[in-house]
């Protein structure tokens, strides 16, 4: 039987030095930027996962995570599980990762993030009770 139950997935929304950190995947359009994601492993928390996403695709170390929310992806059947992270250190991209963009507090209320519905949902969320 197979009952096609969502996959998990974190978010972070990285801030590091007071700016927001925002991700273009390298195999998204140029100007398409969202927060960073990734698989949880077997036997992770989703708060150990996005720190450890954190330090992989942006070369920072998290020490701070702030639930969000959850939310469902229905497009591609997963349930994102998103956090605020604090982070620091000099960002180092890995090879998901092709560019960032660090944005002010006042940048991100109005940064456009095209048609990334959830990532406006996200972003908004966090603002609203920030």
């Amino acid at each position: 039987m197979h009952w096609n139950n969502p996959i998990p997935v974190v978010a972070g929304l990285v801030r590091c030095n007071g700016q927001y950190v925002l991700a273009r995947n390298a195999s998204w359009p140029q100007d398409m930027f969202s927060f960073i994601t990734g698989f949880l492993e077997n036997g992770e928390s989703p708060e150990s996962a996005i720190l450890r996403e954190t330090e992989e695709e942006l070369g920072l170390m998290g020490h701070e995570c702030k639930f969000i929310g959850h939310f469902a992806f229905a497009e591609f059947n997963q349930l994102i599980i998103a956090f605020a992270v604090e982070a620091y250190g000099n960002i180092k991209l890995n090879e998901e990762i092709a560019e960032v963009k660090l944005v002010a507090h006042d940048q991100l209320a109005t940064f456009d993030f095209g048609h990334l519905e959830l990532t406006n949902t996200v972003v908004s969320r966090w603002l609203k009770n920030a």
